[in-house]
């Protein structure tokens, strides 16, 4: 008597596994991760710088005497950002200075940053498991009645070996 009472114990514990399911639903957690970096990108670049034209004049004082039908010349010179005389009338040394109006071109390195972030997240998504759907009572009922003729049986026939 003490094996079927076990046996029927046995086929019944699947009824609180379903109340537990109902009661304590499973959930799926997943951990979402979105990898990110950080990038810097160094460019040259390049820079004019406007330089506005000057004239200097100046002079400077020789104590010698006049020397007669002598006639100097003009010293020239001449660079991209400047021009520059220079002569002689008694009794001065004159020097004239022009500096030209240019544009000045330089290149730096490394001057600019592009700097892209990226960002690292790590999200928690929980799904959650669809509902079944229910059964109807009289599903259910039928069910139990059909598992409890077949118990029946298979105990009427054990009493009936056994004895």
């Amino acid at each position: 008597m003490k094996k079927y009472l076990l046996l029927i114990l046995l086929l019944s514990s699947c009824a609180t596994q379903r109340r537990c399911e109902l009661k304590f639903p499973h959930y799926l957690d997943t951990l979402k991760t979105v990898e990110v970096k950080d990038t810097t990108i160094y460019r040259d670049t390049t820079i004019f710088i406007p330089v506005q034209g000057k004239t200097v004049i100046d002079s400077v004082l020789l104590p010698c005497p006049p020397v007669p039908n002598y006639i100097p010349d003009t010293v020239k010179v001449e660079t991209d950002f400047a021009k520059a005389f220079a002569w002689w009338h008694y009794p001065h040394i004159r020097l004239m200075l022009i500096q030209k109006d240019t544009t000045i071109k330089t290149e730096l390195r490394n001057a600019l940053k592009d700097v892209k972030h990226w960002r690292s997240e790590f999200e928690r998504v929980t799904n959650t498991v669809v509902q079944k759907a229910d059964i109807p009572k009289i599903y259910k009922i039928s069910l139990w009645v059909l598992i409890g003729l077949i118990v029946a049986t298979g105990a009427r026939f054990a009493l009936k070996f056994i004895k």
